[in-house]
């Protein structure tokens, strides 16, 4: 037989709004009074009915997620942030994939909303706001993670993108470093962002900036591994030479790690390198990989804490954005 909460109210003599206040995490019940009620919850194994819940109140308890990937590292680590804080506040987390899809994105955004989440995070591929515009305003309060489309209006958690760029590039031209190659990713806002620091960084440090040592790595047919170790061949056969390497990714810098040393060249002393991204991987590869670290459990965290203000009905102000820096790692592949 299903245990309702009014049958641990009867059975302990206690009212339901006090049963409820315990199963809600409120403080002002006392210990013992808390103690015996979890001790009585977990002897009947009782479990809320979120659904009844939800028709009484109008809050489902669940905060939906749609991420572009469920294998990228950094909205893993996002995710994990997210996941952290939200189930402290009582709150579930309905992830979904757009699979850097923008109709996979539109498909998952409307049934996300179907369901009557309480708030939607998004991490969005789409390349123009009209998709956002069109949805209007919804009960659930929208909040935009690590990309949005340009020109949209909305809360906004995410990395100062420019400055992943700058540490990369400034750290090589402390270790001296004067020939910088940069491997771009995507055609993407933030990629254009990190491009724009790798320029201001070589401008600061009087380094040339030499065409032929960007490559659009994030053009190239293969896995991006590959296509690091493919590049860095490439370059290796131009008449500049680089002696310093930065990349889109970590990935694309352990591709290159590895066709500088299979060309005999010494990583860091002959060519140095540098990801983006620190993947626990990485750090005990035979070359450990310096690199800039995102810092996503903290985009997590952070986006968490701003929808749940949302929630709680305090002040917010409008359209909030909230920006973190990147570090800068030093390993073996770039300390000279």
């Amino acid at each position: 037989m299903t245990v309702r909460l009014k049958d641990i109210a009867n059975d302990l003599n206690l009212s339901k709004m006090t049963i409820s206040k315990v199963l809600r995490g409120q403080t002002d019940v006392s210990p013992a009074t808390k103690a015996r009620v979890l001790q009585r919850v977990k002897e009947l194994n009782y479990r809320p009915n979120i659904s009844a819940r939800s028709l009484r109140t109008g809050n489902t308890l669940s905060i939906g997620l749609v991420i572009p990937s469920l294998s990228n590292p950094f909205f893993a680590d996002i995710t994990r942030g997210l996941v952290q804080t939200m189930r402290t506040a009582g709150y579930g987390l309905l992830i979904s994939s757009s699979e850097e899809d923008p109709e996979i994105e539109r498909h998952e955004i409307e049934l996300q909303l179907s369901r009557q989440v309480d708030a939607l995070i998004v991490a969005s591929v789409q390349e123009s706001s009209e998709f956002f515009a069109a949805l209007g305003q919804q009960r659930a309060p929208l909040v935009l993670v690590d990309r949005k489309p340009p020109s949209f209006a909305a809360h906004f958690v995410g990395l100062r993108d420019q400055d992943i760029g700058y540490v990369a590039a400034a750290h090589l031209a402390e270790m001296r470093c004067r020939k910088l190659a940069y491997l771009r990713g995507p055609r993407t806002a933030a990629a254009d962002l990190r491009w724009s620091g790798y320029r201001a960084a070589l401008s600061e440090f009087n380094i040339p900036f030499r065409p032929g040592l960007v490559v659009d790595a994030g053009e190239m047919a293969r896995n991006e591994y590959q296509r690091g170790y493919d590049t860095m061949c490439r370059l290796l056969e131009g008449r500049v030479k680089p002696d310093g390497v930065m990349c889109y990714s970590d990935l694309l810098a352990l591709g290159v790690i590895d066709a500088a040393l299979e060309k005999n060249l010494r990583v860091p002393e002959d060519v140095s390198v540098v990801g983006c991204g620190d993947l626990p991987s990485t750090r005990e590869t035979r070359v450990p990989l310096s690199s800039v670290n995102l810092s996503g459990e903290e985009v997590g965290r952070r986006t968490a804490k701003l929808v749940l203000r949302t929630l709680s009905g305090k002040e917010v102000a409008p359209d909030r954005n909230i920006l973190l820096s990147p570090r800068m790692v030093v390993r073996r592949s770039s300390d000279r």
